[in-house]
């Protein structure tokens, strides 16, 4: 489109709306660890219609800049995990489970809110990105002592695997609050 084109009667510059949503990079990246935790709870039955519901709110919230569905998405994943957990998925695969949609989660809410404030214009990708992978990095911590107390403890139901890492999720959310 031309300058003069773009010019209103008085000649002076429209500007463009403001678009509030995260650009399709951030949805790319959310939506990586969103598939893998999808995929995880693809162990059949109701955990992986929760994975494929929670990836698709995740992914839907994301695209138009929703936190309702957004987090719905991300509590849809946590609830296929705790379905996949009753009907006796490992404990590694509900940790890897766990934690991705955790990434999801987080990434996307990251995301959300980078285009509220500066919009799906502006190249946000390496901050989402960042921001994910420092999620990663606490997730898989996260993981990791869940898993070594679950064997210290001498294992167990993979369900209570699970419930030790949301507690530890929720810890880890009220110090960020």
């Amino acid at each position: 489109m031309s300058v003069d084109a773009r010019r209103g009667s008085a000649g002076v510059d429209e500007a463009e709306p403001f678009d509030d949503r995260p650009g399709r990079a951030a949805l790319a990246i959310v939506l990586v660890p969103g598939v893998v935790s999808a995929l995880v709870l693809l162990t059949g039955g109701p955990a992986a219609l929760a994975g494929a519901l929670g990836l698709g709110l995740l992914a839907v919230g994301t695209h138009h800049g929703r936190r309702d569905l957004v987090g719905g998405g991300g509590l849809t994943l946590l609830v296929g995990t705790l379905l996949a957990g009753a009907f006796g998925a490992g404990p590694v695969a509900l940790l890897v489970a766990a934690g991705a949609g955790l990434v999801a989660w987080d990434t996307a809410e990251h995301a959300v809110g980078l285009g509220e404030q500066v919009g799906r214009r502006a190249s946000v990708s390496s901050a989402v990105g960042a921001h994910a992978a420092g999620s990663g990095l606490l997730a898989a911590l996260g993981a990791g002592v869940s898993y070594g107390v679950f064997r210290l403890v001498g294992g167990g139901s993979s369900l209570a695997l699970v419930l030790l890492l949301g507690g530890a999720v929720a810890l880890l959310s009220a110090l960020q609050s």
